[in-house]
């Protein structure tokens, strides 16, 4: 008994991180949480943000099936899902995005879109373009010295910093990876910079389901309207690590 009253009045009060403790989240896919399906098929992914920026799609064939807490996309059923609500990043804005998948295959997996042409895309094992269009179009492709986007399970957190010289750093599981500054495939002269505004209303296709469609699962998913600092990248990225075995 006075065991068990220790330990009550040590944890009063503290509260357990999740990803609600960094501010700005402007949408939670969570793994588990919020998922209504139908024989398998998924219609919707409640936001657990908070904002109520729920993934819906209202047409079978298009929906991805349930799987290990997520959705698991077919890229020949088009698969995909629209935003309750477009989420907008001003022109030198700094954002994050947090997400775990487990691909089955390599080529222009798309993450989030809009319907004018602004995207997030892995286009290939080593490479992830970003397409921005406020106040003009911009196409920037990170070119990794590795292979990171694999078809193991895994962790990405995608950050760009604020301000006139916003630069984007990944990591994956936790590790940081590099990329090669002047590969060739941006329109900057350095591929880590891209300061331009875009805004998303989908997840798992380009164009607001145009093409280029994710195929494999997306485990979990996160977006935040501000670019994270070291202790927030830290924390976010250690929890979920737990959250998925990595």
């Amino acid at each position: 008994m006075g065991l068990g009253l220790g330990l009550g009045a040590s944890t009063s009060g503290y509260t357990p991180f999740t990803l609600t403790s960094v501010s700005n989240l402007s949408l939670w896919l969570q793994n588990g949480v919020g998922l209504s399906a139908t024989s398998g098929k998924v219609q919707t992914w409640n936001d657990s943000s908070g904002n109520n920026n729920h993934a819906v799609q209202t047409n079978t064939d298009y929906q991805a099936e349930f799987s290990g807490g997520g959705l698991d996309f077919e890229e020949g059923d088009f698969d995909h899902y629209n935003m309750t609500s477009s989420t907008v990043i001003a022109d030198e804005g700094g954002f994050c995005v947090a997400w775990v998948m487990d691909a089955e295959t390599s080529t222009n997996n798309t993450l989030i879109s809009d319907s004018s042409q602004e995207q997030i895309r892995i286009q290939n094992a080593s490479k992830i373009r970003i397409m921005t269009n406020n106040p003009s179009n911009l196409a920037s492709v990170l070119h990794f010295d590795s292979a990171p986007f694999g078809a193991a399970k895994a962790l990405f957190l995608l950050n760009r910093t604020a301000g006139a010289s916003g630069a984007f750093t990944l990591f994956k599981n936790g590790v940081s990876v590099s990329f090669d500054d002047s590969s060739g495939d941006s329109t900057l002269a350095d591929a880590g910079e891209n300061t331009h505004g875009f805004d998303f209303d989908t997840i798992g296709a380009s164009n607001s389901g145009g093409g280029n469609f994710f195929d494999g699962k997306i485990l979990e998913f996160a977006f935040w309207s501000k670019s994270l600092n070291a202790t927030e990248i830290a924390d976010v990225n250690s929890y979920l690590k737990g959250i998925h075995g990595l």
